[in-house]
């Protein structure tokens, strides 16, 4: 795992955290000098785990996705450095992570009751992505659903209301479709419905009040939501509000992408790091199959 701008004791806390429990081999890519001196003030041991010297972030960053387009990393994380500086090193035409699919922000956390994981999409990547932005970031939680082995999700399309509202709601045509997408067998072995309330995504009574059925009601293993506002207003009212820790990649890349906030705990960043090498991990296994 490359880590691009690695000075920062949270990171550098999740990484070898990661590298004790065998989920990760890190890389630190940034100012090794005062990589070594956050490490000893917080007595963070380094042993073992190879320092790359980049004078500033965007260097760093740069070298840090290299390594994977090179084929010396199978997944890369940011650290101290702005999301769009380490995004634009991802997206370079020439060494980045373009695999010809576009890429996508989830987040993994736990079902209201703790029995289960769940997905949220799109957080962090797409602003307002069109409908044909909406398939490609269905097909990336997907492949992370799969990875967890869910053997069939259930896909929640979220709108306000559960009818399609037009002109005043076209996230809500978005929904319906990308439903009729899922019932022609588009997106493979999966349930897709929409367009949800996130009160009938997450309870199945509240859906069955509103005479909404559906298998996805109360089940639902990803939710997609019409942009990213509400994506990152969901996401941070779980970790604030709720108090939950979550996990969190970008889906889509050559290689899974751990994106995680600066404000984010050593836990979050640790649990989106065992999120990145699982996905790793089961690409490798799914090509492995193919080439067989």
């Amino acid at each position: 795992m490359a880590v691009a701008a690695a000075a920062e004791d949270a990171v550098l806390a999740a990484a070898t955290h990661a590298m004790r429990e065998r989920l990760a081999r890190p890389i630190l890519v940034g100012q090794s000098d005062r990589i070594r001196e956050i490490a000893e003030s917080a007595g963070i041991g380094l042993g073992g785990i190879e320092l790359i010297e980049a004078p500033d972030p965007v260097v760093a960053s740069t070298l840090a996705v290299k390594l994977v387009h090179e084929g010396e990393a199978d997944l890369v994380m940011k650290g101290l450095v702005r999301t769009k500086d380490f995004l634009r090193a991802v997206l370079n035409q020439e060494f980045g992570m373009r695999r010809g699919r576009a890429m996508s922000h989830v987040a993994v956390f736990e079902s209201p009751d703790r029995t289960r994981l769940m997905m949220l999409t799109d957080c962090g990547i797409n602003i307002r992505p069109r409908f044909s932005r909406k398939i490609n970031i269905i097909e990336n939680a997907l492949e992370l659903a799969r990875a967890l082995g869910i053997e069939e999700p259930k896909v929640a399309v979220i709108a306000a209301v559960e009818t399609v509202e037009l002109p005043t709601m076209p996230a809500t045509l978005d929904a319906e479709l990308l439903r009729r997408l899922g019932e022609a067998g588009r997106f493979g072995r999966c349930i897709v419905d929409g367009p949800l309330a996130m009160d009938n995504a997450l309870d199945g009574h509240t859906a069955e009040v509103k005479g909404r059925g559906s298998p996805v009601a109360g089940q639902a293993d990803i939710i997609v939501v019409p942009e990213i506002e509400t994506g990152n207003a969901v996401y941070k009212t779980i970790r604030y509000i709720a108090g939950r820790e979550l996990a969190s990649i970008v889906v889509g890349a050559e290689g899974p992408v751990v994106v995680t906030s600066r404000a984010d705990s050593a836990e979050t960043k640790l649990y989106s790091i065992a999120l990145g090498s699982l996905l790793s991990q089961s690409a490798a296994e799914t090509a492995g199959r193919e080439g067989e």
